[in-house]
Formats: C-alpha cells, sequence, structure tokens
C-alpha cells in the first residue's frame, strides 16, 4: 500500500498497522519513521553516521537557563523548535541573547 503524501507517510502506527496485517508498505520501514519523527533521535543517528549537521542541543533539560546557556555556547542567531510534531509550528528565531526569554 502507498500511503500517499502527507499525514499517512509519516505515520509509524500505521506503516506498522499494515505491517502487522500481512500488507507491504511502500515507505520506509516504520522505525525510521518513528526515528526521523523524533528530531533529536534523527540528528543524532545523522551525527553517527558522519552527516554533517548544524550545531544543536538535544538534551531533555529544556529549562530557559539551560536553553539559554546552550544557545550562547552555539552562538546567535538559534532557531527553538520542539524535537517533535508541530509541523514546524511554533518555530522562532532568536537573534540576540537580549531576546531569548521573550
Amino acid at each position: 500500500m502507498h500511503p500517499g503524501y502527507g499525514f499517512l507517510s509519516e505515520n509509524a502506527g500505521f506503516a506498522e498497522k499494515l505491517e502487522s496485517k500481512g500488507y507491504t508498505f511502500i515507505g520506509p520501514p516504520s522505525s525510521a519513521i518513528r526515528a526521523m519523527g523524533d528530531k533529536s533521535e534523527s540528528k543524532r543517528i545523522m551525527n553517527k553516521a558522519g552527516v554533517p549537521c548544524l550545531p544543536g542541543y538535544h538534551g531533555v533539560d529544556d529549562s530557559p537557563d539551560v536553553l539559554l546557556r546552550e544557545s550562547i555556547a552555539i552562538g546567535f542567531p538559534v532557531m527553538l523548535k520542539a524535537s517533535m510534531g508541530g509541523g514546524g509550528k511554533g518555530m522562532r528565531i532568536v537573534h540576540r541573547e537580549a531576546d531569548f526569554i521573550e
């Protein structure tokens, strides 16, 4: 089954359901869909494979103090983004340290 383009093609649960029913999913395996849906995990995979990636913070502590410290270490401007979901909604570019908390 080809899921088309859009939310079903990116839905690991849909691919797993098809696989469990004996259908062939035309696309990546559900494990790859799941890994690529988690931006932190996908970046870890790419770094391990030697793919050049922009620097970023992928820790679990998302407190403002930690994120500000990591942003300073990376250097401004930085983009703040959720690691999963949202389709890019809520991404914010912070151009200067003074604007970070806002």
